[in-house]
């Protein structure tokens, strides 16, 4: 019979591996849109995504290096296993290659990253749970380098937007933009104090 440390790390296998598709399957989705011309005409979106895609690698690696640890580790076995159940909300979103505009191409993004952050938030608790301190950090971890990122792409939307408006020939107030963010940031900022 297993002593409960190991059982507990047994358990919470499928967690880390569901956590590692989920971050994989964005970040493919993100590389693709780093090479996407939409992207490219608003430079703040093609920041926006390249910072992504380089904490969405980092945690990759993490993932997978954490999840070597457990009994019969390693990424692939356990993703292969994983990825329709946890991905299935996502396939309209991100499995097929198509051509977008950078604002819906960010909003698909912004759904993701919120499908990660709850992720992380399930993973943690998860960890706390079994008593898995490495694992309650590292989800801890991946959930605050994300977050700032969500937040980021808040404020360039209304950057893709306008800027796609304005390739369809539609006028608008230079002011506009700033406004939309200003308001936007409000929204969350007082639903934070709302929710405090």
């Amino acid at each position: 019979m297993k002593n409960d440390k190991s059982d507990n790390r047994e358990d919470l296998r499928p967690y880390v591996a569901d956590m590692s598709a989920v971050i994989t399957h964005i970040q493919q989705a993100v590389e693709r849109q780093k090479n996407d011309d939409s992207f490219k005409k608003v430079p703040q979106a093609l920041d926006v995504v390249t910072k992504l895609d380089t904490i969405l690698k980092r945690q990759m690696q993490v993932l997978e290096s954490h999840l070597e640890k457990f009994p019969a580790g390693g990424v692939a076995g356990a993703v292969k296993n994983t990825v329709t159940g946890v991905l299935g909300v996502f396939a309209g979103l991100y499995d097929k290659v198509r051509t977008e505009t950078a604002s819906r191409g960010l909003r698909d993004d912004y759904t993701a990253l919120n499908l990660a952050a709850v992720s992380y938030t399930m993973l943690h608790t998860s960890a706390l749970a079994f008593g898995e301190s490495a694992t309650a950090d590292l989800a801890l971890r991946g959930l605050k380098d994300i977050t700032p990122l969500i937040m980021q792409i808040n404020e360039v939307v209304p950057h893709a937007v306008v800027r796609e408006l304005t390739e369809e020939g539609k006028s608008y107030d230079a002011s506009l933009v700033q406004r939309a963010i200003k308001s936007t940031q409000e929204a969350w900022a007082t639903s934070a104090v709302a929710h405090a």
